[in-house]
């Protein structure tokens, strides 16, 4: 009789004993299957390896980068001299870096526009010398001048693409400029520079 009511005892134990293990078992293989998916979504422990992508255009860069499995992004426009509009001249992990599929690459592009460069304050104010120092040194080039009555050699005014400047204001870098000058007291603009021949000074 004792030994019936051991037995029975011990059966919700042992019942007891196998639903644990079987929760632990599936538990452990949840824990696992999670980690594994994760591992695999994230790629973990693989390497993509950034290409050179500086000298391509714009739109090559990013094609090229896509076929990584990376993500070309313009952050910015710069001018450098020489360099073609949208030329890649820099980006951001640099070639060779060992990034995750789909990372982002910040490329710099250039504009292929010349840098806009402020008139300085020569008109009526600074001789003809004096003008085209300033005006070289800034990076303008200098087309002949066009003389009016005034003061010789005197900048009255500067001309860019037949219009009158303003002081200050924007002009592409390398752009020639027309500066307006005083071609002395017997000057007459419709001689085109010949001077004024007084009545009877021929007499």
């Amino acid at each position: 009789m004792s030994n019936n009511t051991d037995k029975q005892s011990k059966k919700p134990l042992r019942l007891l004993l196998i639903n644990l293990a079987a929760m632990v078992a599936v538990v452990v293989a949840a824990v696992f299957i999670t980690f594994k998916w994760i591992d695999n979504y994230t790629e973990h422990g693989v390497a993509i390896v950034v290409p050179d992508i500086t000298g391509l255009q714009e739109k090559e860069a990013i094609s090229e980068l896509a076929k990584h499995k990376l993500v070309g992004i313009a952050e910015d426009h710069v001018y450098i001299k020489g360099v073609p509009y949208g030329e890649i001249t820099a980006q951001r992990p640099a070639a060779n870096a060992k990034v995750k599929h789909g990372r982002k690459v910040y490329l710099t592009v250039s504009s292929g526009n010349h840098p806009m460069i402020a008139i300085p304050d020569i008109a009526d104010n600074s001789s003809l010398r004096q003008a085209e120092s300033r005006l070289r040194a800034a990076g303008f080039k200098l087309a002949p001048n066009d003389t009016i009555a005034g003061d010789l050699e005197w900048v009255y005014g500067i001309r860019y693409d037949g219009r009158e400047l303003q002081s200050g204001e924007l002009v592409p870098e390398g752009a020639e400029l027309t500066l307006v000058i005083g071609g002395g007291n017997n000057f007459n603009s419709h001689t085109l520079g010949e001077p004024i021949v007084e009545e009877g000074w021929l007499d």
